[in-house]
């Protein structure tokens, strides 16, 4: 299935995804397709998407601090499951678990990265490439928007296991 080597390494494919796009949409204005924004409006969108990209790091690491903290008072392991115990139970004993932990916790870098390189090149460029802004605000919300998918689906499965 696709999401299988998807979720094999998420963050290369995110970025990839996003670079493709960023590219297409350089090629577009290197055309003249379209002109790029003011460099005010596209400085006040890198802000946000930076400040969105560090809020929703803080709602992942939440999330996935509860994970810790339900897998520590899990009692069960790999040895000593069995057949009446919860599929949530299960899943904490399961290879499952350190995945799910290691694909939120590389949502929460690429996040991170995003966030931190969007104030860089505020704080860095030059005041005649500040236009080229867009072609980050483009990247960073589109990576911000696969991270948040990919964390929503897997909030999805781990409730359905709840149930």
């Amino acid at each position: 299935m696709i999401l299988d080597k998807y979720f094999k390494n998420p963050i290369l494919w995110d970025y990839l995804i996003a670079i493709l796009i960023v590219s297409i949409l350089f090629y577009l204005n290197y055309i003249n397709f379209f002109c790029l924004p003011k460099s005010e409006r596209s400085l006040s969108m890198t802000s946000d998407l930076s400040n969105i990209g560090l809020t929703c790091t803080g709602f992942i690491l939440t999330l996935l601090t509860v994970l810790i903290t339900f897998k520590s008072s899990s009692k069960i392991s790999k040895e000593n499951y069995s057949d009446d115990n919860s599929l949530f139970e299960i899943f904490f004993a399961s290879d499952l678990y350190f995945i799910t932990v290691r694909i939120l916790k590389n949502c929460i870098k690429s996040l991170i990265f995003i966030s931190v390189f969007g104030y860089i090149l505020k704080l860095g460029l030059k005041q005649e490439y500040l236009k080229f802004t867009f072609f980050y605000n483009v990247l960073g919300l589109i990576i911000i928007a696969l991270t948040l998918w990919r964390c929503l689906m897997i909030l999805t499965k781990v409730l359905k296991m709840q149930e």
